[in-house]
This record gives C-alpha cells, structure tokens and sequence, in this order.
C-alpha cells in the first residue's frame, strides 16, 4: 500500500468512522454517513478540462454524457453511482467517469437514477432500463458496457439481470465497484471485517438496505441482486478491497458466476477501502484499478 493510500485511508476513517459514533445507534450513524458524503462533495474534482459535458433530461432519462477526445463512437459505458441510494448523481462523478471513458476511449453515460427514501425499489432499476434504451436508440451501433460503484454496482447488476430477462441486446460486459449486492446485512464479512473497514459503517448497513427496499422482502433480487441467478450474464469483473465489510458480497457473486459457467474476473485489492477509485487524483492504486477495468472491457468490445 502507498503511502498516499495510507493518508487517504486515515483521513477517510477519521470522517466517516469517528470514535463518538462507537456506540450510537444504527439510524444516527446512517444520518453521520449521509452527512459525511455531502461532505465530501466540496473535495470532489470536476471533469478535465478537454472533457464535453451534456446534460440530458428527456423521457424519462436523466442524466449526463462525458466525451472525451479519445471516446469512440462506437463504445459506451453506463455507470452507475453509488451512495447508498440516497446520495450522489452525476456531478459528484464527473472526475471519475471522465477517468474511465479515456482509459476506455469511451464515450460515458453518468446516470442519475431517482432516490431514496422518496423512490425505492425498482424505481432505479426503471431508470437504468431507460436509459440503456436510449442509448440503444442513440447509438444502435455502439457496443455497451455497464459498471457501477457500491450501491451502483448492485444496481448494474439488477440492471442487467433484467436486460438479460428481456428481449434487449446485452450489455458486452460489466464491472461491478466495491459492490453492495445484498441489502439484507446479514453477509459474514460484514462483522469479520467491522473494525478493518475505514468507511461504511456495519451498523448501518442493514438500515439502509431497509430504507431502499421498502416493502420488498431483503433477497428479492431487484434490490439485493446476489440472491438471484447469474446464469446468462455477460464477462464480468468485480473490484474489491481486503478490508471492506462488502468483501463477501463480490466473492459470492464470482463464485456464483462460476457455478453457473460464466466469465467473471475477481480482484481482492489488498488494504483498498471502499471505492478506492474515487481518490484516482491521489492514490496510483486507484489509477490501476481503473486501467485494470479498461484492460478487462478491451477484448470485449466489437463483440
């Protein structure tokens, strides 16, 4: 681990998991995490300078589009935020979208899906639906990816579950950030890695996915997508650090994809917290990650 990932580390821990939130309760900490990540908004880079942003607000779809000069016309990748499915849109993630599309040469769709608590369960599902068509419809020719970061990573994967389930053309591949894809926490590592994780809070974990949930049962597969089939998915590759309470949710869907003879590469980055990638300014660990994805979608597109 480098240095700058140790600084990051430590500073991030000292934000999100202050020693004063030890023995509060689940609903406190979930309101500390919430207002920790509007926080950390004004520390967020915006897109480079030779990136071109559109904003799209139409039939249902929103969003916005990053293009590069070296996004190809015939490359997409949606993403997919993360936040806990209350938090964030495509503002806060505009550095690392733009990071993504030039290690891709791809042009980038940063979805802004509808959140909770207002909207739930499938409600984001419903907007990653329409927007992939969209994008179907924009660029008929264009071979697309999807990815996404923690909650986004559930909800690419809930996404393609359903493009799978449908009549639609699949995505060539998918990665999934540091994903929460069970909501119900109850995952083993969620106490065995409780006092490694430097961000999410293992308390909070299990109020949040009831608050995005809703009336839904906690391993209905739309909104905790681990718990159903992963037969039929396209290549897959899921990112992950050591000490993350979320470990156990990427290596179970890795193994499931296995069982069910698919492609799926698993990464376990030692000492990476949650969602490395967005200190990508900072850290060389998160510029590797990135270019590790970029190299994983490479053969993958024309497909």
């Amino acid at each position: 681990m480098s240095i700058r990932a140790w600084l990051v580390r430590r500073r991030i821990k000292s934000v999100f998991r202050p020693p004063s939130l030890k023995d509060a309760d689940p609903d406190t900490r979930l309101r500390h995490f919430d207002k920790a990540l509007k926080g950390l908004e004004k520390l967020l880079p915006g897109a480079p300078e030779d990136a071109v942003v559109e904003a799209v607000d139409q039939d249902g779809v929103k969003g916005e589009w990053i293009t590069l000069p070296e996004s190809q016309e015939d490359r997409v990748l949606l993403y997919s935020h993360g936040g806990g499915y209350v938090w964030g849109g495509p503002k806060q993630y505009r550095d690392l979208g733009s990071r993504l599309g030039r290690a891709m040469k791809a042009k980038v769709f940063l979805l802004d899906y509808r959140l909770a608590p207002m909207n739930k369960c499938p409600a984001p599902i419903e907007d990653a639906l329409a927007a992939y068509d969209m994008i179907r419809s924009r660029y008929p020719g264009a071979s697309i990816t999807m990815a996404g970061d923690s909650a986004g990573g559930g909800l690419t994967l809930a996404t393609a579950h359903a493009v799978r389930d449908s009549d639609r053309v699949a995505p060539v591949a998918i990665a999934l950030i540091s994903p929460w894809l069970d909501v119900t926490g109850k995952s083993d590592s969620i106490r065995r890695n409780a006092d490694k994780e430097v961000m999410l809070d293992p308390g909070g974990i299990g109020v949040a996915g009831k608050v995005y949930r809703g009336d839904m049962a906690g391993d209905d597969p739309r909104c905790s997508p681990l718990f159903g089939s992963q037969a039929g998915l396209p290549p897959a590759i899921a990112q992950v650090g050591s000490d993350e309470i979320l470990l156990d949710d990427a290596v179970h869907f890795a193994d499931k994809v296995t069982a069910a003879g698919g492609t799926v590469e698993l990464k376990v980055w030692r000492k990476m917290h949650h969602v490395w990638h967005f200190s990508a300014n900072i850290m060389p660990e998160a510029r590797k990650a990135i270019a590790e994805i970029a190299a994983f979608f490479e053969p993958q597109w024309g497909k």
